[in-house]
């Protein structure tokens, strides 16, 4: 997933020419957005319908540790001034920005802060932007090392065992999906280029088998797994079955994700646009599904038979995406929320005045020699 594009005050800075997107990848943000839309809003529903149920265990299988992935495909294990200041901009400044206006908005609605406020956990969905400007600040020195995704793996399993990490700071996500943002930037943005006919059967082959295996799952399976923020006490197997159980799921949500994405990278599927401002609707969809919420729409929605509730949440999911990720809200959520929080959070260097070359002319020789700002 892309972070926000730097904005005016941090672009003031590069004179670089802009890069030529990947559109595949872009295809694959608007997808996995999309899924992450929907995921949230059937969530509350999946225990009472088992269609629902299945649906959602498979797309919960791959969608957030591809979503890490492909933010480490974009990320740049350098550290210096500019990687910095663009680190601020476009993770720290909406970070701030979203969690003051979801709490704002819980306080407006149940006169009190968000059980995620009395865990110091971020507000819902925004635990991706501190986990991802956690993994960054890592990555300069996990991308060093010989084997650091294994490394990063150890650290998840040996996290895992901790009662403290959990929700708390979103400590325990960070963790656990941090392997999978080092995989993606160590595989890179081309990963996807190289077509196969092999690898297209063999990826159609995983995803057939994941989806008919989600329904056949038993009923009792625990699927707080996926969410990757109760520890292994909470899941009641703090023991080398919990772990064997969790390495596990990092292989089969690896090959399940990379297999999905392979095969979307396949064909312009005309989600570019989507996918280049995924990032609008991560930090929106959560506004868009409390109003339903709040005012019964999602309860109307589901009392229906599962088929029309299914299609249903399928056309409101893809309505919420199109809405957040259209420009004028990318337009109106730089010049009201990042823009004016950027101007705060980040130095203004007044730009330096051109140097202009002075000639002095003696009788000997002709001497150039600069004037100073």
């Amino acid at each position: 997933m892309s972070t926000f594009p730097p904005h005016d005050i941090a672009s003031m800075t590069t004179s670089a020419l802009p890069k030529v997107r990947n559109l595949s990848i872009d295809n694959i943000k608007a997808v996995l957005i999309f899924l992450v839309v929907f995921g949230h809003l059937i969530e509350i529903y999946v225990g009472e319908d088992h269609v629902l149920r299945s649906i959602w265990i498979f797309v919960y299988s791959f969608h957030m540790p591809m979503f890490a992935l492909m933010s480490g495909m974009f990320s740049k294990a350098q550290w210096d001034d500019k990687n910095a200041t663009q680190l601020i901009s476009t993770v720290l400044v909406p970070l701030i920005g979203f969690e003051i206006i979801y709490e704002a908005t819980e306080f407006i609605l149940k006169g009190n802060a968000s059980v995620y406020a009395g865990l110091v956990a971020p507000y819902w969905m925004l635990w991706y932007l501190l986990s991802l400007l956690c993994w960054r600040l890592l990555l300069p020195l996990f991308s060093r090392m010989q084997f650091g995704v294994m490394l990063a793996v150890a650290l998840s399993l040996a996290g895992s065992y901790s009662e403290h990490a959990g929700y708390f700071l979103g400590i325990s996500r960070t963790l656990i999906f941090f392997p999978y943002f080092l995989l993606g930037w160590k595989l890179g943005q081309d990963v996807f280029s190289v077509k196969k006919t092999e690898r297209l059967w063999f990826s159609a082959a995983v995803v057939i088998a994941a989806f008919i295996g989600a329904f056949l799952l038993k009923s009792d399976f625990d699927y707080r797994w996926f969410y990757g923020s109760y520890s292994l006490h909470r899941l009641e197997m703090a023991n080398l079955t919990g772990s064997m159980y969790q390495l596990l799921q990092y292989a089969t949500s690896t090959v399940i994700g990379l297999s999905v994405l392979y095969l979307l990278a396949q064909k312009e599927l005309g989600l570019a646009n989507i996918g280049k401002r995924s990032i609008y609707v991560l930090v929106w969809h959560g506004m868009a599904l409390i109003i339903l919420q709040e005012t019964g729409v999602l309860r109307a929605i589901f009392k229906h038979e599962n088929t029309i509730a299914l299609a249903i949440s399928v056309l409101l999911s893809m309505l919420i995406t199109w809405a957040c990720a259209h420009e004028k809200t990318e337009m109106l959520t730089k010049r009201f929320i990042l823009n004016p929080l950027s101007w705060l959070l980040i130095p203004q260097i007044p730009q330096q005045p051109a140097v202009q070359p002075v000639v002095i002319a003696t009788e000997a020789q002709d001497k150039t020699v600069h004037q100073e700002p």
